[in-house]
């Protein structure tokens, strides 16, 4: 018996039982839609769980900082010293394989007065040769470079930080109008700036400096490390803070030395893949070092975790279905005991016998799964209409879908849903063959 017949013959026979058909297909169409749906929450769960962390900042930074649970704790080189998150440590980083890029970042918070006003925010010193290798972008203006003075890159919400500290003082919300390129604008460390000293008051303050500052650019909106800062270059912060504690006329706690180095040194990896590896060796060094990858895995873990939970429920129905077609080509064996019969006396092969079965219940599978595909694709349409601003909610922006089919998926489950139909035929098939053909012609 040739294919073409096999073919014809097979679905010959799905139509002529077109209820049964449609029921068992109807069964498949269920299990492949809620196995779909399922794992596409999942997968809008872990974009969702990933724009969180781009948000955060970047994959292939780590952030270096000094030790302070022990200081007396030695050095991995076993010279008792604590390691040092100097300039040499900064050195040391830049020849480690694959890092592309290293800046200290050195932080002090101040005000910035814009007429009246007012916005306290930290001011960031970073190497400016290094700005635009560790992805700071911006939405207008330059970034900082090489030569810079006391010239300031606002962060891209910095604008709606400022507020008018006279209205908020009684009660009243006032829009800032702050143009943050053109506007001229101080920074200093005097927190009462333009504040009226009461009468009696006679404690002595700290003579900051006011310093005027040069905006040359604004970075792009939607970082959460970038976005309510302001940044200097890495020299002229150092002397601003040197001015502030000489202003304050600050000395370290009696008994205590001056802790030497920087607070904190960024480290830009050129391989995602290879940023847990370096992060180990700079923890070998001495340091505390953390990466956003560490939140990636843990949410990748519980990502997995609850994907797994709503595949399992998916693939309950998807199991249903196979009972299901396994029933209706058993019943099918029974109703058709006579033709199986008269095919095996004309001549067809024990062979073509199972191909026929194999092939009527593929079609059920494979049919109830393109249109399983079809309907989870409207499903997925629905929720993502019905949940257009969840993004709102967790933080990642208003586009985040809550269902995401990809491409694969929908080629995974017609192909799974067409093997289902053949391993459910399979036992069927097997009976059909071994039913005698005299007695097979008798029975009616």
């Amino acid at each position: 018996m040739s294919r073409v017949d096999l073919i014809r013959m097979g679905l010959k026979n799905l139509w002529r039982r077109k209820l049964r058909t449609f029921l068992t297909v109807l069964g498949v169409i269920i299990g492949t839609s809620s196995i779909v749906v399922m794992l596409s929450l999942g997968f809008g769960m872990q974009e969702a769980f990933k724009g969180q962390i781009d948000r955060m900042g970047s994959l292939n930074t780590i952030n270096v900082h000094k030790r302070y649970d022990d200081y007396s704790s030695p050095s991995p080189k076993g010279n008792g010293q604590k390691a040092i998150l100097d300039d040499k440590a900064v050195m040391d980083f830049k020849r480690i394989p694959n890092v592309k890029a290293v800046t200290p970042i050195v932080e002090t918070y101040g005000v910035l007065i814009n007429g009246r006003y007012k916005s306290y925010t930290p001011l960031r010193g970073i190497d400016p040769t290094v700005m635009e290798e560790f992805d700071f972008k911006v939405q207008d203006g330059r970034l900082l470079q090489t030569g810079d003075d006391f010239s300031i890159v606002f962060g891209g919400s910095m604008k709606n930080s400022f507020y008018d500290e006279k209205a908020s003082s009684r009660g009243r919300y006032v829009e800032p109008k702050v143009d943050l390129m053109k506007d001229r604008m101080i920074f200093t460390f005097n927190t009462e700036y333009g504040n009226r000293t009461m009468p009696g008051e006679n404690i002595k303050k700290p003579a900051y400096k006011d310093y005027k500052v040069k905006a040359i650019g604004v970075l792009e909106e939607g970082n959460w490390e970038t976005d309510w800062s302001i940044y200097a270059p890495l020299e002229a912060v150092q002397k601003l803070i040197k001015e502030k504690e000489k202003a304050e006329n600050s000395k370290p706690e009696r008994g205590r030395r001056k802790e030497k180095g920087y607070e904190q040194v960024m480290v830009k990896v050129d391989d995602i893949n290879k940023v847990q590896e370096i992060q180990q060796k700079i923890k070998d060094s001495g340091f505390e070092a953390s990466s956003l990858t560490d939140f990636l895995d843990e949410m990748k873990k519980t990502s997995g975790i609850i994907q797994a939970i709503l595949g399992g429920i998916g693939a309950v129905s998807l199991l249903v279905a196979a009972i299901g077609i396994t029933n209706t080509m058993v019943m099918s064996i029974y109703e058709r005991t006579k033709e199986i019969g008269i095919m095996k006396v004309i001549g067809a092969s024990l062979k073509d016998i199972k191909k026929l079965f194999l092939f009527e219940s593929a079609m059920i599978g494979l049919l109830g799964g393109i249109i399983g595909v079809v309907f989870s694709e409207i499903l997925s349409f629905i929720i993502n209409k019905l949940g257009a601003n969840f993004g709102n909610y967790i933080g990642t922006g208003a586009e985040t879908k809550i269902s995401i089919i990809p491409i694969w998926l929908i080629f995974a489950a017609m192909g799974f849903s067409a093997l289902i139909g053949i391993l459910s035929g399979y036992y069927p098939a097997k009976r059909a063959m071994n039913l005698s053909a005299l007695e097979a012609i008798r029975t009616e």
